[in-house]
């Protein structure tokens, strides 16, 4: 009886700890932060498998907040100067974003729902806001803003959208 038990409780221990080991070998989500200067803040959260989050602030007061459910989602953001602001969602899988900033005070919002989804927003000086949504499949957005005081909202529904946005000065 002895030995059946501990033959059993053998067996559900490698049981655990395989199972637990195969779950934490089936997520692979990656987080790479690099920050200089100071009060510069990052918060993410990262759901489900394959994700990949690298962020990048170089400068004073900058804020980033990423938030990835699904599978195979990526997010890279990059930010150089003062008060600038950045906040990427993704749920779903394959959806791709791509935020620079450069400057003072610019902000961004990104939202993506769905598959294969895909969103570059660059904004180089003062007080430029990019705000996108993409929801369904197969979407492309990019905003580029040069100069100050820009504004950008893009709304993609639906399936093969693809939106450019061009302003600013030259």
């Amino acid at each position: 009886m002895k030995t059946r038990f501990l033959i059993a409780s053998a067996l559900a221990a490698v049981s655990i700890l395989g199972t637990v080991g195969a779950a934490e070998a089936q997520s692979r989500n990656r987080v790479s932060v690099a920050q200089q200067g100071y009060q510069n803040d990052i918060a993410g959260r990262q759901t489900g498998h394959r994700q990949s989050m690298v962020i990048n602030q170089r400068g004073e007061r900058q804020y980033v907040t990423v938030i990835q459910d699904g599978a195979r989602n990526g997010t890279t953001v990059g930010q150089n100067g003062r008060y600038n602001e950045a906040h990427v969602d993704q749920y779903g899988r394959n959806n791709d974003a791509v935020v620079g900033q450069q400057g003072y005070n610019n902000y961004t919002r990104n939202i993506q729902t769905g598959r294969r989804n895909i969103v570059g927003v660059s904004q180089m000086g003062r007080n430029n806001t990019a705000v996108t949504d993409q929801y369904g499949n197969n979407n492309a957005a990019g905003v580029i803003q040069v100069g100050n005081g820009n504004n950008a909202n893009v709304r993609q529904t639906g399936s093969g959208n693809v939106t450019l946005v061009i302003q600013g000065d030259h």
